[in-house]
């Protein structure tokens, strides 16, 4: 009996033990669902303020998307027209400067170097020699005078006469140069006249009737040699129409002949790049070349639309 009741509350106690820990379990799984629950409620977003939009938002978004790349790319393709308008022109403006300036290339150095041209120091020999056979002549001739007057015998007078003729002969004659080896005045003078001919001759061909250095002046940007004070000069006679007038000395030819070989030097500068650029624009698929009645009305566009932001500005 007593054994029966050890083993009853033996076993009522293990029900007891049984029945906490499972009114503990059910706790804890109350607990954690309660927490899982609010991490769930924590995790996902509330999106009920954010659907307040009215509705065709995102239509009227992309419709504005829309218009303003075309805007962007009406903007770019006038930007583009106005580039390629302004290179016409630049192309133009050089195309009209290498046909100003194309009569340079005519340019024969030799006719203007003048390297054959007798030198001062030679003329200077040539007259003082000149000179010594007119004061041999002019003493002959006085001993001959002399004798007419009585004053000196007739052989001494005779003498001189012969003596005064031949150095007159050697004085004035070209013939001294089958004597002499050195030039004869007059020879050289002759010489130096047809040279200075060939050459005013050749520059008066290369100026023409409306002057091409002061054509050559607007080269200045691809040689800056041409802009020095020494063709200055050169520069207002040609414009002026009297270069021939200015040029009076080996001098002056020589300082012409400088300039147009600095302004054949600019020339084939300036055609150089007009041509890479004509064909470089040619590659790109489209040709740079126009007329003066579209240059002027590119250059009246391309003006209006330079004089719009000035008058922007000062308003």
């Amino acid at each position: 009996m007593t054994a029966q009741q050890t083993n009853n509350a033996d076993t009522s106690k293990t029900a007891s033990l049984d029945s906490l820990l499972n009114d503990i379990d059910q706790n804890n799984g109350l607990a954690s669902g309660d927490d899982a629950e609010e991490n769930s409620r924590r995790k996902t977003p509330d999106r009920r303020h954010t659907s307040k939009k009215p509705r065709g938002t995102v239509e009227r978004r992309l419709e504005d998307d829309r218009r303003q790349k075309k805007s962007i790319v009406d903007n770019a393709r006038e930007r583009i027209l106005a580039q390629k308008a302004e290179l016409k022109l630049q192309q133009h403006r050089k195309k009209i400067l290498l046909a100003g300036c194309e009569p340079v290339m005519g340019l024969n150095y030799d006719h203007l170097a003048m390297d054959d041209y007798p030198d001062n120091t030679l003329v200077a020999e040539a007259r003082r020699d000149r000179d010594y056979w007119v004061l041999i002549c002019a003493i002959f001739a006085s001993l001959f005078v002399f004798s007419l007057l009585g004053l000196l015998d007739a052989w001494v007078g005779g003498v001189g006469c012969g003596m005064a003729f031949l150095s007159a002969f050697f004085a004035f004659s070209p013939m001294r140069k089958f004597f002499f080896s050195r030039p004869h005045l007059h020879e050289l003078l002759a010489k130096r006249k047809v040279i200075e001919y060939g050459a005013l001759h050749h520059i008066q061909y290369l100026e023409g009737t409306d002057g091409l250095a002061w054509r050559c002046q607007k080269l200045t940007k691809f040689n800056p040699n041409l802009s020095k004070s020494l063709f200055n000069g050169i520069y207002r006679y040609s414009k002026d129409r009297s270069l021939l007038n200015y040029m009076q000395n080996k001098k002056t030819i020589r300082l012409y002949l400088l300039l147009m070989v600095e302004a054949q030097k600019a020339y084939k500068r300036l055609e150089k790049e007009y041509l890479e650029s004509h064909f470089k624009h040619l590659d790109q698929g489209w040709d740079d070349r126009i007329d003066e009645l579209e240059a002027s009305k590119l250059e009246q566009s391309l003006n209006k639309s330079v004089g719009e932001p000035e008058q922007n500005l000062k308003s």
